[in-house]
């Protein structure tokens, strides 16, 4: 009795952590949504109270008055052709590490890992200025070829790890029956990586989507900006409110939020696979 009175105590205590540590967790999220649906008078009088009348003003304020509906097909647009890229160099990279034999493959697969370990603000200046050699400013393909080149090594390294748990008899067959290497990738390993290719598309695009150093440094035409670029500017330019603020940022997490719901299963799988083999 004592021993089951101590599980249930220990669980229980454990729950009210966990409690405690989500409530603290989304409560920068019920700010913002609260103070969203407050106009500038309510939010100053009292900042904690529920609004006593919510309206939807701040939101049409920033989709319109600010220009968050251009961010916002700007940022779509780059980060769907991104994610794309993204995923087919991270296919392409992932499986030639992790099914052929070439001559330089470890070292290759090495300098590809220590890619990882520098921060955007270090190689910024570099790889502005061979952008700019390039044309590439101000350029969506610039921003875009930018984000796969600084994410595909992490993507590199899932895609190379969970091909080297596949079993080479898949290929092995595939080339009896006389697929070349492309065919093997497209027909034979991807079908098998859908739960790793999910995953890594939706790291992937959340990290394209909240990218910030790049698209500051690359795309300074008000035209071309992202919507967390956006966001980040329009304090300095037009000296926003808390709960026109609060509206944007929220506006800015619904389609990545979404999508984490949406996939959330991929993702699930996509840590797991490789994991039991057998």
């Amino acid at each position: 009795m004592t021993t089951s009175y101590r599980r249930l105590s220990t669980r229980l205590l454990i729950y009210i952590i966990l409690v405690v540590f989500a409530l603290l967790s989304l409560y920068p999220i019920f700010f913002a949504l609260n103070s969203s649906l407050k106009n500038d008078y309510e939010y100053t009088n009292d900042k904690l109270a529920l609004p006593s009348s919510p309206t939807l003003d701040q939101y049409e304020s920033v989709l319109i008055n600010y220009r968050m509906l251009r961010y916002m097909g700007n940022t779509i647009l780059s980060v769907s052709i991104g994610t794309l890229l993204y995923m087919l160099i991270c296919s392409f990279a992932g499986f030639a590490f992790g099914q052929l034999r070439f001559r330089g493959r470890l070292l290759v697969f090495t300098l590809v890992l220590f890619l990882q370990i520098f921060p955007q603000m270090v190689i910024a200046s570099q790889v502005y200025q061979i952008a700019s050699k390039l044309g590439l400013l101000n350029t969506r393909t610039g921003i875009i070829l930018v984000w796969c080149a600084y994410f595909a090594p992490f993507g590199t390294y899932i895609m190379t790890t969970y091909f080297v748990g596949i079993p080479r008899e898949l290929l092995e067959a595939a080339r009896i029956d006389g697929a070349g290497l492309f065919r093997q990738l497209f027909s034979v390993m991807l079908p098998v990586a859908k739960p790793m290719l999910g995953t890594i598309g939706i790291i992937g695009a959340l990290g394209m989507w909240n990218e910030l150093p790049f698209a500051l440094l690359f795309l300074q035409k008000q035209e071309l900006r992202t919507l967390i670029q956006g966001i980040a500017l329009m304090q300095g330019e037009y000296g926003l409110t808390v709960p026109t603020m609060s509206a944007a940022v929220l506006v800015s997490a619904f389609i990545p939020l979404s999508l984490f719901v949406v996939f959330q299963n991929h993702v699930t799988m996509g840590a797991t696979a490789g994991s039991v083999k057998g």
